[in-house]
């Protein structure tokens, strides 16, 4: 027979090592709930790079997703600080502290703040003197990555208007009203295919500081004369016509970009054309100089980009996803910017 006092010293030592084995257990949960959240929940931002512009005087956070934030101001004694909470969101890679990283910023710091009930990631802005909202501005970069820029250096108005990005795109939504355009073999028409990538575009661009200007906002019928008209009217730097190709036969398939005018408008709409075909796995169907009405009569570069054939059972199918317009927009939105915007700096 055992003694009672040996099973008392064994149960004493299980209870001595319970909450060691719990906490190790509740760490293996959140590591395993993280994990998961990284692999399957497209609700989750996911915050993956922070990085510090000290010359620009900004805190420049990348994500993949819609970040989803809002920002608090408190005082703690003589400190006074800013955060940023960014809701639904995961950081990658580590927590870090930052000490005078601008001239009116004692520290920054970021930080996986919490993962229940709600993952949760904070950015502190420890200000020096004056407690006041920080601008924060959220750009998309398209393919569902996003930069939030926070303004935390003190940037002169002349330094402001430097980074402003002075660029017009005329956006040409083609066909619209009683002219449908091209109509696919499942009877998708194409007037409204081009409307919704113009949408698309025209958002894209605006979030990135590029005035826009479009032809058409609705399903109406709009002459060739009125849209180079129109543009050449708005003084754009760029005139860009969004349509779709078609053939009578229904094997044709790839992305067609046409030009008139040689030198700008040529060159852009090779890097246009092999830019938009690649991004979207599409055929390269080729550069085309073509006398088409409104590239000859526009005075700005122009081009005509025919993403797909709406004639094209299979690009008829991908052109009735709005996934796929949306990424014709971003591709689109990004050969403008690196063309005309980043290789221009």
């Amino acid at each position: 027979m055992k003694s009672p006092f040996s099973y008392r010293r064994k149960v004493s030592f299980a209870l001595f090592f319970l909450p060691a084995f719990l906490f190790i257990l509740n760490l293996t949960v959140i590591s395993r709930g993280i994990k998961t959240v990284y692999a399957y929940s497209g609700k989750v931002t996911k915050i993956t790079r922070v990085i510090f512009g000290r010359s620009s005087g900004t805190i420049n956070v990348y994500t993949i997703g819609s970040p989803f934030y809002k920002e608090y101001l408190f005082k703690k004694g003589y400190k006074r600080f800013s955060i940023l909470v960014f809701r639904h969101a995961v950081l990658y890679g580590r927590k870090k502290k930052i000490v005078r990283p601008f001239k009116n910023i004692f520290s920054v710091s970021y930080s996986q703040f919490s993962t229940a009930p709600e993952y949760a990631v904070h950015i502190v802005i420890r200000q020096k003197n004056i407690l006041a909202k920080l601008r924060i501005r959220t750009i998309n970069l398209g393919n569902d990555r996003y930069k939030v820029v926070i303004y935390a250096g003190a940037v002169s108005s002349k330094a402001e208007k430097k980074q402003e990005v002075r660029f017009n795109v005329f956006i040409d939504a083609g066909h619209g009203g009683s002219d449908p355009g091209g109509i696919g073999p499942m009877g998708l028409p194409e007037s409204f295919v081009n409307l919704s990538i113009a949408l698309k575009l025209r958002k894209i661009l605006k979030a990135r500081g590029i005035k826009t200007e479009i032809d058409r906002t609705s399903n109406i019928n709009v002459s060739l004369q009125q849209r180079a008209a129109e543009a050449n009217r708005s003084g754009a730097d760029l005139f860009i016509g969004l349509y779709s190709n078609s053939a009578v036969v229904p094997y044709m398939y790839g992305t067609t970009t046409y030009y008139y005018h040689y030198g700008n408008s040529y060159q852009f709409a090779k890097y246009l054309e092999h830019y938009v075909s690649s991004g979207l796995n599409l055929k390269y169907d080729g550069v085309v100089h073509d006398d088409l009405y409104v590239l000859r009569f526009t005075k700005m570069p122009a081009v005509i980009i025919e993403y797909a054939y709406i004639s094209n059972p299979y690009e008829e199918h991908l052109l009735a996803s709005s996934t796929f317009r949306q990424l014709i927009a971003n591709g689109i939105a990004n050969a403008i910017y690196k063309y005309y915007i980043i290789k221009k700096r």
